[in-house]
């Protein structure tokens, strides 16, 4: 027989075809036959399986002979091929008891080998696979683990370095401040004493002065006229020698609408004391209404007039502090003398020299 694929060539009892079989077969058949070689190689193809046949094992049938690559040859047209005697005594052959071996079992039992060994590598090339990624992440880890300790190491030294040279500052600016600190409180003290001596000097310079306060003012008015007026009037006679100056002076205030105060310079403090003397005998024998702007003989609307010592500007406004006191606290005498001033809570109390503010917090 010739196969019409390989054109190779085969004896029918080599094939296991019987006589008469082989007798019966038809010129279609003879020329559409395909010998084993070529079925399995059509079969594979067929199955996308690649697994070879064993020829030793395989004992074919006659339809698997003859009409293995295409449906030429019916199924009922063949019986099946029995094995010869022959064979069944051979090693190699399989029984007529045995169960055939046939090309789907080969590829089932080929696929389960294969399926075990991709399981296998795949199992493998996982463990590999995981090893490696674990090594890769290790290592690029590794690496960047000491990048950052190698950065946060520079930091941490640039760090201290800079709060050392914190520290260091702020110790020099420490030692600094306390050195300002007390050259400060040396100079408040030297302040304070200066401020003292100021003090003493104005009050030396203002111990010949009187100030009379809340005099009308009037256009080419003759404030020494009025100075001599208010002598007459308390009873204290004075010479134009006895008086060095007399004149209205600017107000602190320029705002207020009192008018400016005068201030009159004596030859001497005793000529001073003696008209403050008078003045307050004056007050006291008229205490409904004191020393007014109409015993001066001034025209128009009549006014309370002061006569006090001339003051500094700070004690001025120590004692318009302590009158303010003296209202809200119940305190009945506020005085000056000899540039000092004194308050008394009543007649049977004794006076109290206040020297500053704080001191008049203490009462």
């Amino acid at each position: 027989m010739k196969c019409r694929l390989c054109i190779g060539k085969y004896h029918y009892q080599c094939l296991s075809i019987e006589k008469l079989k082989f007798s019966t077969l038809t010129k279609e058949q003879t020329l559409n036959w395909i010998c084993p070689s070529c079925s399995n190689v059509t079969r594979r193809t067929q199955s996308h399986d690649s697994t070879p046949v064993r020829g030793g094992q395989l004992a074919p049938t006659c339809d698997e002979t003859l009409g293995m690559s295409c449906d030429m040859i019916p199924p009922e047209s063949l019986s099946t091929v029995a094995y010869s005697h022959e064979e069944v005594s051979k090693p190699n052959s399989i029984t007529n008891t045995s169960e055939a071996v046939t090309m789907e079992k080969i590829s089932a039992l080929f696929d389960q080998k294969l399926n075990s060994s991709f399981t296998v590598f795949m199992e493998n090339f996982r463990q590999v696979l995981r090893n490696d990624v674990k090594e890769m992440i290790a290592s690029e880890m590794g690496n960047a683990i000491m990048t950052i300790k190698d950065e946060f190491s520079a930091t941490t030294d640039f760090i201290c370095q800079e709060q050392h040279e914190l520290r260091s500052n702020i110790n020099n600016s420490i030692a600094t401040i306390k050195v300002l600190e007390d050259e400060n409180n040396r100079l408040q003290c030297e302040i304070v004493k200066l401020n003292a001596r100021l003090a003493g000097i104005e009050k030396v310079s203002r111990s010949c002065n009187i100030e009379i306060q809340a005099v009308p003012e009037r256009k080419n008015e003759n404030v020494l006229l009025l100075l001599k007026k208010l002598c007459e009037l308390v009873k204290v006679p004075i010479d134009d020698a006895n008086i060095n100056a007399c004149r209205r002076v600017a107000k602190l205030n320029t705002s207020s609408s009192r008018p400016r105060n005068i201030v009159v310079t004596f030859s001497s403090p005793r000529i001073r004391d003696l008209v403050l003397s008078a003045t307050h005998r004056f007050n006291r024998a008229h205490p409904d209404r004191g020393l007014t702007s109409s015993d001066l003989e001034i025209p128009g609307e009549s006014s309370r007039v002061f006569v006090t010592e001339h003051l500094s500007p700070e004690q001025k406004t120590l004692h318009a502090a302590v009158r303010g006191f003296a209202r809200d606290r119940g305190f009945k005498y506020v005085w000056i003398k000899y540039g000092q001033v004194y308050i008394r809570k009543d007649d049977s109390a004794g006076a109290v020299l206040i020297r500053n503010r704080d001191f008049l917090e203490k009462l």
